[in-house]
């Protein structure tokens, strides 16, 4: 029995504060990767040799864990004299493959067969089958019910179910560390390791983080918390001094690029310094058709029209499916005044390197100070992006300010 915790199609078990959901898609179980089909599918497909076929897509699906982008810290964790300790805090930008290699990490701990120095999961044990199927009963995702959002809204759409729902929290809550108190304080069920993976751990506010410390201070064999965090500043001073904080640089453009076409998106590397070289965070905006209305917002930019039909285009992008967030686009208006005023003083673009003649031609028109405020300008409007009252109005002042200062 597991109280307010159910498998998820992005995860393992997953520790919520809310009640189970109805749906019976979002706990049915198993839950197969994407990579990977039930073994009756196999058998019906290949009579003969149905395992064997399983096993290799399995024992592939864990050895692809984006171990490529952080090689070096992974060699670190799993070296034969490496003894870990029982939190680890992965802390870096988002997007860098932290939650990527936390996964990894966690299934070699729970892998039920002896691994070699540096090697994955084994792929074949029946620990592993389970955390493939997402039904482990030694592992723990501890994450905001936000996290949840989009899954239960599809499969709401697919049932649907129309009824309104409560917003979920961003925050994790304290019911959801005190059931992994629980978990914490009984035996494993297939008597190895034990891992929690709380993800992000920024999430927590002062009194879960406090609820949590008291776990952490009393460290039991074969428990690993797994700790990920993109502001890892804001922690607790005394979460830090209680974990190993793991720092997540920039990948080498060579892995980022590599891992890229490996997943047929070679095309989208020349967004890799649009954000901040982080790989993952180009494969999530292409996934999402982000990458295609930036692709627009960035074409408006390097011709700017008259603002009010500016902000016409804008409302339509942000207002489609799977498009921008108000956020994003105001980030976007920002990094290209940076860029702008990059080239105004003869220095290199940061973000848009591909776009170097044409901000050059642009900036040549321009004086530094003129730069300088419009950025203040913008600037002043990022706090509202959030919650604007009147996003059409929005969209009309960050044109105004944005571009009427340059004479565009």
């Amino acid at each position: 029995m597991r109280p307010n915790a159910w498998p998820a199609r992005n995860g393992n078990w997953i520790v919520s504060s809310r009640k189970k959901p109805s749906s019976t898609s979002a706990c049915a179980p198993p839950i197969w990767p994407g990579l990977l089909k039930p073994p009756e599918e196999y058998a019906s497909s290949t009579p003969g040799r149905p395992l064997s076929i399983y096993r290799n897509n399995l024992n592939k699906y864990l050895q692809v864990a984006d171990i490529i982008l952080n090689s070096e810290i992974w060699r670190d964790l799993t070296g034969a004299e490496t003894r870990l300790p029982h939190a680890l805090l992965f802390a870096g930008a988002a997007g860098v493959g932290k939650r990527e290699l936390a996964d990894a990490l966690a299934a070699r701990l729970l892998c039920e067969q002896p691994r070699q120095p540096h090697e994955p999961a084994c792929g074949v044990c029946p620990s592993c089958l389970m955390w493939a199927s997402s039904q482990h009963p030694d592992y723990r995702l501890l994450q905001p019910d936000a996290a949840l959002e989009d899954d239960e809204a599809g499969d709401a759409a697919t049932a649907g179910d129309s009824t309104d729902k409560k917003k979920a929290s961003k925050q994790i809550r304290i019911q959801q560390v005190r059931e992994v108190e629980e978990f914490f304080h009984i035996s494993g069920h297939r008597g190895g390791a034990r891992v929690c993976v709380i993800d992000p751990a920024e999430a927590m506010n002062p009194i879960t983080a406090n609820s949590l410390l008291k776990i952490l201070e009393e460290p039991s064999v074969s428990f690993y918390f797994i700790m990920i965090s993109h502001r890892w500043r804001r922690l607790l001073p005394t979460l830090l001094s209680r974990s190993r904080r793991v720092m997540f640089g920039r990948p080498p453009d060579e892995q980022s690029q590599r891992w890229l076409a490996e997943r047929q998106l070679a095309e989208h590397a020349k967004w890799l310094p649009f954000f901040g070289y982080a790989p993952l965070e180009v494969a999530d905006a292409a996934r999402t058709g982000r990458l295609k209305a930036l692709e627009s917002v960035v074409a408006d930019l390097l011709k700017p029209q008259e603002a009010l039909a500016q902000a016409n285009r804008w409302e339509n992008l942000v207002k489609a499916d799977g498009a921008l967030s108000m956020e994003e686009l105001v980030n976007t208006v920002q990094k290209w005044l940076f860029d702008l005023g990059q080239c105004a003083v003869a220095a290199t673009p940061r973000y848009f390197p591909q776009q170097n003649k044409t901000l050059d031609a642009i900036a040549a028109r321009l004086s530094l100070p003129v730069l300088i405020q419009a950025q203040q300008q913008v600037f002043q409007l990022r706090a509202w992006s959030n919650h604007p009252l009147n996003p059409r109005l929005f969209l009309e002042d960050l044109c105004v300010r944005a571009f009427r200062p340059l004479g565009l």
